[in-house]
């Protein structure tokens, strides 16, 4: 009876790369590495996408002290003020969303956020604007085309906070297995 060979049943090379599931530990771990890289991405899409507006606005700080007309000095002082704020709105605009639906605790916080609120909408008027200025050809020493770098700027800063949101692990976090190891 020594010689009694268990056979295995066949199975292709797909098959057998199957992963054991983690225990609650390996999972701990995993997630907060995950975390952690997550939160070290997000502080170098800040610093870029905060620095980015805070350069382009360089473009409109001599016109706005040069400009020949009021109405150019005027738009050059709003392209400024927006591409100003859309790097405050990259820097300090809380990048969290509020999942339970809580206030803030104090006035002046309820306050900091109806401006953080506010901010968005606010500059993308005044984006707007520009973009009519841009499309009436005003002339003047500032060209036309540069009346549209505050409107791609916010785009850019909304596209990477919503990439930088879409990353959820806490949603990973409730999916957690309820094991517990030996």
């Amino acid at each position: 009876m020594a010689a009694v060979r268990l056979r295995k049943a066949f199975r292709y090379p797909e098959e057998s790369n199957e992963r054991e599931e983690l225990d609650e530990e390996e999972q701990e771990r995993v997630i907060e590495h995950l975390q952690k890289q997550n939160d070290a991405r997000n502080a170098q899409y800040s610093i870029i996408f905060t620095a980015l507006p805070l350069v382009a606005a360089t473009v409109f700080v001599g016109p706005v002290f040069t400009a020949s007309g009021q109405a150019e000095r005027l738009f050059a002082l709003l392209g400024l003020v927006s591409l100003l704020t859309t790097g405050y709105i990259m820097r300090c605009s809380p990048l969290q969303r509020d999942r339970k639906g809580k206030r803030a605790m104090t006035v002046h916080n309820e306050r900091i956020a109806r401006v953080h609120a506010a901010l968005v909408p606010g500059n993308g008027v005044v984006c707007v604007l520009l973009g009519l200025v841009y499309f009436s050809g005003s002339t003047g020493r500032i060209q036309p085309v540069l009346y549209l770098i505050p409107g791609v700027m916010l785009v850019s800063i909304l596209l990477a906070r919503s990439v930088m949101l879409s990353v959820d692990l806490a949603s990973l976090k409730d999916l957690q297995y309820e094991y517990k190891g030996a």
